[in-house]
């Protein structure tokens, strides 16, 4: 089982804050059936959220090693989940922003509150990138309805919904959203989100697997 979002990379955003709250998580996940993570600090420069690459691979590497000294059983890549905004695609022709796992697949966040305005323009200019956008956590973006994120999906975008929202960490509202999207098998992934060790995305996958049983028949 793999967990394509998450903020398991300490010291760079506002997920687990040192080495052993990393490893904790780490733990937790493989006690739970996961044997693959992409590690995905946030890039979002409102926040200040903008660890370059040279920083965020020395602590990947400093964590894989203390991974592999530890015999946790697991295998750890690292990307970028990238707030979408004007200056995008300099972050991207700059080579700022990580893809996850040097692929061409792209973990993107938008905003919270307010459309994104070039959102298709930003969408249709990966697609000439021969790049694949994975929006994150669409059930979170409450000014968008179903229809928009099927015209979404028939120009290619992925969507990738979070284990919290089923559990009403957000809010009731997130919760229907992405039950109907997995209802309509419009979410490619479901990922943990995680940021701190007291969190229980992990812990509550199994029960997770059988609510997608029963939602998507």
């Amino acid at each position: 089982m793999k967990d394509i979002h998450n903020h398991i990379l300490f010291g760079v955003d506002d997920g687990c804050r040192n080495l052993e709250e990393s490893v904790k998580l780490i733990e937790k996940a493989v006690e739970n059936g996961y044997t693959d993570l992409i590690l995905t600090p946030h890039y979002r420069l409102s926040q200040d959220f903008v660890c370059g690459n040279k920083r965020k691979y020395k602590i990947f590497t400093y964590l894989q090693q203390e991974v592999m000294i530890r015999n946790i059983p697991i295998r750890l890549f690292l990307g970028n989940e990238i707030t979408v905004d004007d200056d995008f695609f300099y972050y991207l022709e700059t080579g700022q922003i990580l893809s996850l796992n040097n692929s061409r697949y792209l973990l993107l966040e938008l905003p919270f509150f307010y459309k994104y305005e070039k959102l298709d323009e930003v969408l249709s200019k990966l697609q000439e990138l021969n790049c694949v956008p994975i929006i994150a956590h669409p059930e979170r973006y409450h000014y968008y309805k179903i229809e928009d994120f099927r015209e979404m999906i028939q120009k290619g975008v992925l969507f990738q919904g979070n284990i919290g929202s089923l559990y009403e960490k957000y809010d009731t509202k997130s919760k229907e959203l992405l039950e109907e999207m997995l209802k309509r098998h419009m979410i490619h992934f479901i990922g943990s989100d995680i940021h701190r060790e007291n969190q229980t995305s992990y812990s509550r996958i199994q029960d997770v697997i059988n609510r997608l049983e029963t939602l998507t028949g």
